[in-house]
């Protein structure tokens, strides 16, 4: 091997290295790209930007304005453009009176030439027409229907962040719990073991406490998976890949909450009964539509063609004949039979159907508030209690330990005041949670919460 061939490869190996070495920071870069840190207020923005059913909406939004376009576009000009070419194989034969001879004898002729062709332009333009005036009107109420529904999926995509970020910060506060428990339970494990070694205690306080310990670490795995999930959860309802990383910036204290005013509220102020209310125009307009079918509908247009005509295909093209109209057209339906009257009654009663809708509407987001009010009081109550309950329980087991610290006690009495108070603590989760959930649902009830 030449000199000159061992510096390439060493230059080859080096330019190499330098490669490697400048790549590593950008795939470093890229690793942490997917990580994320959100209070709950970004999350939902994140939710607002990416999650599936906001995306589909907002294209449905996007859609119901190109509706508008089209309707619009129905009121310009349209021109088409119309060519023929044809080949008479036979000319079609007609009997004419023999003017030169005998007018009483009839004699067979062919009218016509073996090819001909056409190219012509139309342009017509609608003068009036009742349906193309009222479906503009259609397409923009349409499109305000477009907005609601954009509103109404927006605001149950914060609701259902703000339920999966609550689960994940009360998983979080179950495991900090379990955590305390874990080291009270591990000292008195291993106070009692070394006791038991002193000869002080008995073997049965050792296991119950073993077996006490081995539950809460149990439950402190179960908890950890469960976070997980509560996570990938969260992710999901965020429209984030679950392979990124998100780390949640808010606490429960975060979120500490007042007793709102049940009566404050407006029925309006819910996207459903705005959209209903739409339907409502809707119906009105499908039945005006009906009603306006008797008016008589002006159409003008005007054309220009070209004819050309030969009996040799060769000299078809050679001249050809200009042709030219310019007209107006009008139609009036002056009998349509019974059909149009019952057409007309059918859309009456879907409007007073609509109308009907609208009133229970009302009636059911009154009884809604009222329910998810009731629930939330309930529930902060309840939340109230597990709290003092847990703070007495963990009193009570603290003095228990104490006592069979002091031999006073037996270990049953310390495994019976650790169970008593890991319920308690689970009664607590449950509670904070569902206190949470309420509070977000009574928002969501009386129309608090804003898609935006």
């Amino acid at each position: 091997m030449t000199r000159s061939t061992i510096h390439k490869k060493l230059r080859k190996w080096l330019l190499l290295a330098a490669l490697v070495a400048t790549l590593q920071p950008l795939s470093a870069q890229q690793d942490t790209s997917g990580a994320h840190s959100f209070t709950l207020e970004e999350s939902i923005q994140y939710a607002l930007r990416h999650q599936n059913d906001v995306v589909n909406a907002r294209l449905n939004r996007q859609a119901s304005l190109e509706k508008i376009r089209e309707s619009r576009g129905k009121l310009f000009p349209h021109v088409n453009l119309n060519g023929s070419f044809t080949d008479n194989l036979k000319l079609q034969t007609s009997y004419i009176p023999d003017f030169a001879n005998d007018p009483n004898n009839k004699i067979p002729v062919q009218f016509g030439t073996k090819y001909s062709s056409m190219v012509q332009a139309e342009a017509t333009q609608t003068l009036l027409n009742s349906n193309y005036f009222l479906g503009l009107r259609a397409a923009r109420v349409y499109d305000q229907l477009s907005v609601k529904d954009f509103e109404r999926t927006a605001i149950a995509t914060r609701v259902a962040v703000s339920n999966a970020f609550f689960n994940v910060l009360v998983n979080r506060e179950s495991i900090r719990l379990t955590d305390a428990n874990l080291v009270q339970t591990s000292k008195a494990l291993q106070d009692t073991r070394a006791r038991y070694e002193q000869g002080v205690s008995e073997r049965i306080d050792v296991d119950r406490l073993q077996v006490s310990y081995n539950k809460s670490e149990t439950q402190r795995a179960n908890l950890e998976r469960l976070l997980q999930f509560s996570m990938d959860v969260l992710k999901f309802e965020m429209g984030m890949p679950l392979q990124e990383t998100l780390e949640l910036e808010d606490d429960l204290k975060s979120f500490t909450t007042e007793m709102p005013d049940s009566t404050n509220y407006s029925v309006q102020d819910r996207p459903e009964y705005s959209m209903q209310r739409t339907q409502v125009e809707l119906d009105r307009l499908n039945l005006k539509s009906k009603k306006l079918e008797i008016l008589p509908s002006l159409n003008a247009h005007i054309n220009y063609g070209v004819n050309w005509f030969s009996d040799s295909f060769s000299d078809l093209y050679k001249q050809g004949f200009g042709v030219s109209a310019l007209g107006v057209s009008l139609s009036m339906p002056l009998f349509t039979g019974t059909e149009r009257l019952y057409q007309v009654r059918q859309r009456q009663i879907a409007l007073q159907q609509s109308e009907n809708n609208l009133a229970y509407l009302g009636q059911q987001i009154q009884l809604e508030v009222k329910e998810a009010w009731t629930t939330y009081r309930n529930n902060t109550a309840s939340l109230a209690t597990e709290e003092k309950n847990m703070a007495l329980t963990q009193g009570v087991y603290d003095r228990v330990l104490l006592k069979f610290k002091e031999g006073v006690s037996s270990s049953l009495d310390v495994t019976t005041a650790d169970s008593d108070l890991k319920q308690a603590q689970s009664d607590y989760i449950q509670a904070l949670i569902n206190a949470l959930v309420s509070k977000v649902k009574l928002d969501q009830a009386m129309g608090k919460i804003k898609p935006q």
